[in-house]
Order: structure tokens, then sequence, then C-alpha cells
């Protein structure tokens, strides 16, 4: 019993991947809505990186649209430049689909060291500017790369993501998560998130650490960036300017900075939410962004309120406080 349980979760995710896609055959859910939905799993991937460097790690990063900038690019490159994914045969496009993804992870993986290295010596503001002069960074980078299309775009990228590629990486990313903020190396992430002075004291090597939280954040935007590349078609350097890195911010401290539960219900609700106000032209931004100024002043704590889902948790470390959760909440 115990070792069903423990599938739920993925249970839980092909249910759910078989009624959208039944509910869209049967006219009941249109092609759009179902591209809404896998642009807010691509955002929840992309802020749950930015969970483990921000909520749990106690970083400050804002240059997390770079990091997916570069999974974007590079594995458009492999899919366009590298190989012609159009003559390529039925049974060679999903390998070549998953060869593109693993470039852009170790791609975006690879860049996050670099850039967490030398400033993850930083703290606050600093580390912030640091990350966000990287995002730019690189964005100016792309202009530069005529192969890639430059400032015009990069365009003919093929469209081979789908709702089910997107909830298998989707899934994998919190599975991932999940063990890791529960092991000792997530342990270690809290430890210095609460104190990193003490942290040290215990013999904990607080940079190997914060530059392995950093990496695997920048890894899992990568992952995002080539899902997301694929579901588009074209990509454009604006597409991943300093604002979007914003947004996933917002995501993440609306939905609840403490909890996987907030970086997931932040990014999914606040990426739907808009579409939905769609029907008020203009004002819909206008109540979006006093929908979430009111969340900030009543519950300042997030959507979640720094509560995690049970099965985000394993069995052994259920307790009112989950170890995501920080004190002040």
């Amino acid at each position: 019993m115990k070792g069903i349980k423990s599938y739920i979760p993925a249970l839980g995710l092909l249910v759910f991947y078989l009624v959208c896609i039944q509910l869209r055959q049967a006219g009941y859910i249109k092609n759009y809505w179902i591209q809404i939905l896998m642009f807010a799993l691509i955002n929840a991937m992309v802020t749950l990186g930015l969970y483990l460097i921000n909520g749990i790690t106690g970083q400050f990063s804002i240059g997390q649209a770079g990091f997916v900038s570069v999974g974007a690019y590079s594995s458009g490159a492999v899919t366009t430049l590298l190989f012609n994914f159009s003559s390529l045969s039925a049974a060679a496009k999903p390998i070549v689909f998953l060869l593109s993804i693993a470039v852009a992870a170790l791609v975006s993986g690879f860049c996050g060291y670099l850039i967490g290295r030398p400033s993850l010596r930083l703290k606050g503001d600093y580390l912030a500017i640091v990350t966000l002069a990287f995002g730019e960074i690189l964005r100016a980078i792309i202009r530069c790369i005529p192969q890639v299309g430059g400032p015009r775009g990069f365009t003919g990228l093929p469209r081979y993501s789908t709702l089910g590629w997107i909830i298998v990486f989707f899934g994998l990313t919190v599975w991932f998560m999940r063990n890791y903020i529960h092991s000792s190396f997530g342990r270690a992430c809290v430890s210095i998130r609460e104190d990193e002075l003490a942290s040290e004291t215990m013999g904990i090597d607080t940079t190997k650490y914060k530059v392995q939280a950093f990496v695997i954040g920048a890894t899992m935007a990568g992952v995002a960036g080539a899902l997301l590349a694929h579901v588009l078609g074209f990509l454009h350097p604006d597409q991943f300017n300093y604002a979007r890195s914003t947004d996933f911010l917002v995501y993440l401290y609306a939905g609840g900075a403490g909890t996987m539960s907030g970086a997931i219900v932040g990014a999914c609700v606040l990426t739907v939410l808009p579409e939905m106000l769609r029907f008020l032209a203009g004002w819909r931004l206008v109540i979006y962004g006093l929908l979430l100024v009111l969340m900030m002043l009543y519950r300042p704590t997030g959507i979640c309120g720094g509560r995690e889902f049970p099965f985000l948790v394993p069995r052994l470390k259920r307790s009112p406080e989950a170890i995501g959760g920080r004190h002040d909440e």
C-alpha cells in the first residue's frame, strides 16, 4: 500500500493529461487554453528553480529569464541548425528533441556556474544587480549571433513540445526538487538561508551549496526554455528582458516563497489569470495589478500561506512546519 501511495502524484498528472486531451477532443477546451496551460507549467518549472535560489538558499537572484533564454536558444540551435528537424524520421525526432533539452540543461547549468561562482560571494542588492546584468549581457550576446537570428529573432523552430512532454518534465522537476530539498543538501541550503555564519561555523561549505543551488536553478530554467522554444516556434531576445525576470519573482512571492506549493500555484494562477481577465480589455492589467497589491497587503505570506501540499513532503518529515517554510511566516 505504501508503494502505491508514492505513485499517486504521477498517476494524478497522468489523469490530468488524459482529462485535458479528452476535453479538447470533445470541444470543451480550445487549443488556446491548452497552450496557456503549457505556458503555466513551464513558468512553474522556472519558478521552482528560482524558489531553490531565493526561497531555500536565501539568495536574491533576478536573472532567471537569462537562463531561460540560454536554454531556449541552445535547444533551438540543436533542432534547427545542427539537425534538420523536419527531415528526420518519426523515430528520430523524439531522440533529437530530448538531446536538445539535454544540451539546454548543460549549457544553462554551465552559465549558472560561471555567474554563480564569482558573484555568490555578494549578498542582497549587490547579487541582484549582478544577476540582472548577466541577463542583459546574454541578450546583447544573442543579438550579435546571426546564426540564431540576431536582433531579428530565431525563426523556423519546430513546434514539437506538447502538453504531454511538458507534463513529463514538470513532474520530473517537482520530483527532483522534493527529494533535493528534503535531503542533506536541502537542509544545508536552509541553514545557509537562516544563518550563513552559523552554517560556516558548523562546517558547511556555504559557497559550494550556494553555487550548487544556483546551477540547479539555472538548469531547470534552461529545460523550461527548451520546452518554451518548441511551443512558440519563434524566439526573440526581447522575450527575455529584465521585466520577464521580474515576472518570475512575482510568481514566487505571490504564491509564497517558503514552499514548493507556493512556487507552483503562484506561477500557474498568475499565468492563467491575465488570460481570464482578457474580456476586460485594457482594464485587465489594472485589475491584475490591483489584485497583486491587495494580496501583498492582506496576505503577505502568499497564496499558499507557507503551507505545503502533503505529497510534496516525505511522510517521515510531515509536520506543522515544512522544511522549506520560513520562520517569519
